[in-house]
This record gives structure tokens, sequence and C-alpha cells, in this order.
């Protein structure tokens, strides 16, 4: 997955402007950023050989709760501590500065569905001498027919413009872009909804 990102994803590249250091950070990031959503989430593959991976969080494992708040905001706490060592790569400025620039391009937006039970696919990576084989819609085709049936939101955001209209073919709708600031980037939020629930405004 950090293999992917590191070489396609302008956020990353934003982030981690070098790229000789920029894999050996995102490996760390990645670890401890999965790590962290592991109890709220599923990670998804094609198949043993990990053509395609995705991680899809869901809502109702996180409760809303005072409890569960807390305890998602501590394990937010160790994800970042365990990510101290990426310091080394890219020193301490870079760091605080991937972490404010993950912070405005977050998924704070999600709030805007209220109490509306989702799925968000948080991360899917293709292996780059598996992409244009189909195995995108291996991994979206079955989640979004799983969305249908619970008859929830599926939820997604892309800094990458020409994902777009590859999330717009599954049905998928732009309801937010968010700019980051002092750059050129957008955050493009994408919400799919399944027949039987009002689209959001």
């Amino acid at each position: 997955m950090a293999q992917a990102f590191a070489k396609d994803d302008p956020l990353y590249q934003h982030i981690l402007p070098d790229e000789t250091t920029r894999l050996d950070a995102l490996n760390i990031f990645f670890q401890c950023y999965i790590e962290m959503l592991y109890p709220y989430s599923d990670v998804l593959t094609t198949s043993k050989d990990y053509e395609a991976v995705a991680l899809v969080f869901h809502s109702e494992r996180q409760a809303g709760t005072l409890l569960s708040n807390v305890k998602y905001a501590k394990q937010i706490g160790v994800a970042i501590i365990k990510s101290l060592p990426i310091c080394r790569i890219i020193g301490i400025r870079g760091f605080v500065r991937g972490l404010t620039i993950l912070r405005s391009m977050s998924s704070v937006w999600l709030s805007m569905l209220g109490d509306r039970q989702y799925m968000h696919l948080d991360m899917i990576a293709v292996q780059e001498g598996c992409r244009g084989q189909g195995y995108v819609s291996r991994i979206i085709k079955p989640l979004l027919a799983e969305c249908h049936t619970k008859n929830i939101l599926c939820t997604l955001e892309t800094q990458t413009p020409s994902n777009v209209p590859i999330y717009e073919h599954y049905d998928y709708r732009m309801v937010k872009v968010i700019p980051l600031p002092n750059s050129s980037l957008r955050q493009y939020c994408m919400v799919y909804t399944p027949d039987g629930l009002q689209q959001h405004e």
C-alpha cells in the first residue's frame, strides 16, 4: 500500500516532497495508521497475492459515546507516538508539517452525514503491474453490494482529480470539495447512496 501511495498520490507527494525518503516514511505511517483503525475497519484484498488492497471503516463500530470517543482519541495519540520514528527520516519539522496537512485533509467532513450509518473507503491501492485489469471493481462492487443490502452509505475522499470520474462510474457523487491551504490540492469528498436513501445535500 505504501508503494502505491508513495508513487502516485498527490497528497503524500505534497507532504513528503523528497521521493528518496517518501517510501520509508510511508511504510511507518501506514503501519501505525492501519493498526489505529483496525478495530473499526476491514482490510479487503482481491486474493492472497494482494493485487488490490483496501481499508474500509465501519461507522457502527465507532459507537460515538463519550467512552468510545475517548478510546478513539487515545488510539490516535498512540498512533502518533508510534509514528515518531518518521522524524529520523524527515525531521521534526517535516513530521509536524505532515500532521498539520493530514488534519486539513481529514475525514471530518463525514460529520455532515449526521447519524447515518456508512462504510468509508479509506484507502484503496492496486499493485502497479496489476492496474487496468479490473481489480478495483473486485473491491468496490462487493463493497457497494454490501451497502445496498444494508441500505447504508459508502463514502470516500480522493486528492487525485483523475480518480473522480472513476468513482462516478460506480455511482459515487461529489458532496464537498475541500481546498488545502497554501496548495493547489483539493480533497474531493464523495458519497454512494444506495436505492431507497435520499441523496445527501
